[in-house]
């Protein structure tokens, strides 16, 4: 047996270490001339050299061997030149892609995947042909005819799915072949678009809805995406980890904190090694001032490894929240970054640490970063509004915000609070305010913050009457102890009959009823200024008393 087999035989037995080492060894005899190899040969033990470095996740050799591995194949003649290229060579292409990506070579993976025949490309090859195009941004038909080849070869590809919904695609349009799917026909199929290959799996009720809330989830209405997930968890699938993961994540783009805190808390204790959106459980511990489960999720992320964005994001929160160390904080938000750029948490977390630095231009420089490369993600447009008031450019956070609400978040209930709360910092543009505080109310009337923002605008335009009326009409709905407080306060300010203010204050915890009753027995005027709604750091953890700590470069 050659030496070349031998290596042949150690990357079949996958090890990889061994393979790597005796490869190069055979290749260092081939070039000091004492043990020549021919094309053939030559081709193999690259072949060997690339797939060990592959498995062994040493990205850089392994793409400057598959670059060798496919220049040496080219220069073997070949009788058909018409021929199909071996499957080996095909993989071979697709895993440079996967290095190339790796080492954000973005254009030159997409090089690679293109240099494969249409004919030989299987359906995981036009699925990351899809996801290049759509991230290098260049030609949205391109990505969707990928994805489509994809759903062509294997109807069950969800993430093919996805993608076309997240381009525009409408959920009819894919499925409005299948017999199933009768109740989405579109009334004019002659101009569809031609459907794909259907999955069997259609005919499954839990698949469908499934598809309806990523459909949801792609046009931005995360409340019905939220409102399919729970369907799915509470009829379908109530122990499915995407699931709930994706749950918690609508729930977290819908502003509803504490519900995806327990989403993202059931799926981590029905899979401990799930990393898949922890980085955003850890922001949510960090937000509910829940210092020992931050702990206990910081030790088990570390338990996983040190190599996931997500155990670092977490150790971030922590050292905020327990250590006080916004500049260490900086440092573990930049090395979680550097390991994956497309985590928006990284940089929401590094924003946050500035701005407790007060350093506040680079603090507006990484939200609106986080604002680019998610631009649905209200926590970045509030960490720019909080940046821009902190340096006192009013006029800059007003445009900011207010473009935001015509562009990227239309219809969303929080997006449109901050907006009239930074318009009620101008006694001239109380009205506009307060057109914008009715409309969060009208696309979500249970925003507790909405409304305490509106009643501090109606008081300021004197409208005491439309305070008690709204307070009056929440009161109910909301278990917020903020809105029966401020309907007390209101009613005893615009001398409320002494029946009204009893109702209130009998279903009013006994330790406020007390205060309010010293008060009132005191004859003293309640002027509402406990509670100041105009302040953004009421709203916010952004806005917590800045941490007396000098930044130094040796904490990073």
């Amino acid at each position: 047996m050659s030496s070349v087999e031998q290596v042949e035989t150690l990357r079949n037995a996958e090890l990889y270490e061994d393979c790597k080492t005796m490869a190069e060894f055979i290749l260092t005899l081939d070039e000091c001339g004492k043990d020549y190899l021919d094309n053939e040969q030559r081709l193999t033990v690259y072949r060997c050299l690339a797939d060990s470095t592959w498995f062994l996740h040493e990205y850089h050799l392994a793409e400057s061997y598959y670059k060798k591995l496919l220049h040496s194949y080219k220069q073997i003649e070949r009788t058909d030149k018409n021929a199909n290229e071996p499957d080996w060579i095909v993989e071979s292409k697709y895993r440079q892609h996967a290095c190339l990506l790796k080492l954000n070579r973005l254009k030159d993976a997409l090089a690679a995947l293109e240099s494969i025949a249409f004919h030989q490309r299987s359906a995981k090859v036009h699925l990351a042909l899809g996801q290049c195009y759509q991230k290098v941004g260049t030609s949205t038909q391109e990505a969707t005819s990928a994805y489509r080849e994809c759903l062509k070869q294997n109807p069950n590809a969800l993430s093919a799915y996805i993608a076309l919904l997240a381009l525009g695609g409408k959920l009819s349009d894919l499925l409005h072949t299948h017999p199933s799917a009768a109740s989405i026909h579109h009334e004019n199929q002659a101009q569809q678009p031609t459907p794909v290959t259907v999955s069997p799996l259609v005919r499954q009720p839990w698949f469908r809805t499934l598809l309806q809330a990523d459909a949801c989830s792609a046009s931005r209405d995360f409340s019905e995406a939220s409102r399919l997930y729970q369907q799915i968890d509470a009829q379908y699938l109530p122990q499915s980890t995407y699931v709930l993961s994706q749950l918690g994540y609508m729930q977290y783009l819908n502003g509803d904190y504490s519900q995806a805190l327990h989403s993202l808390q059931r799926a981590q204790q029905i899979d401990p090694l799930l990393l898949k959106h922890m980085d955003i459980l850890a922001f949510l511990i960090y937000n509910e001032c829940k210092d020992n489960s931050l702990e206990k999720l910081v030790n088990h992320l570390m338990s996983l490894g040190d190599n996931h964005p997500e155990t670092w994001i977490a150790m971030g929160y922590y050292c905020l929240k327990k250590n006080h160390k916004p500049s260490r904080t900086v440092y573990l938000a930049q090395k979680a970054f550097a390991l994956d750029n497309t985590k928006i948490q990284a940089l929401l977390l590094k924003g946050l640490a500035l701005y407790k630095l007060k350093r506040y231009s680079d603090s507006l420089s990484h939200y609106k970063d986080a604002v680019r490369l998610v631009p649905y993600c209200f926590e970045g447009y509030k960490g720019v509004v909080d940046g821009y008031l902190a340096t006192n450019r009013l006029n800059d956070a007003n445009m900011f915000i207010t473009n935001a609400v015509r562009t990227n978040l239309k219809e969303n209930a929080r997006a449109f609070t901050l907006c009239g709360q930074v318009l009620a910092k101008e006694a001239s543009s109380l009205d506009k305010a307060r057109v914008y505080l009715e409309k969060a109310l009208a696309f979500n009337p249970k925003y507790t913050d909405a409304v305490i923002s509106l009643v501090d605008v109606y008081g300021q335009l004197k409208q005491q009457q439309k305070s008690i009326e709204l307070l009056k009409e929440h009161v109910q709905m909301h278990s917020d102890p903020r809105i029966r407080q401020l309907l007390i306060e209101n009613l005893m300010k615009s001398g409320g009959s002494e029946e009204m203010l009893q109702q209130v204050v009998r279903n009013y915890p006994t330790a406020h009823f007390e205060r309010l009753e010293r008060e009132m027995n005191d004859d003293s005027s309640l002027d509402g200024g406990r509670f100041d709604t105009g302040a953004m750091g009421d709203l916010d953890p952004m806005c917590d008393d800045v941490i007396g700590e000098s930044f130094s470069d040796e904490d990073l």
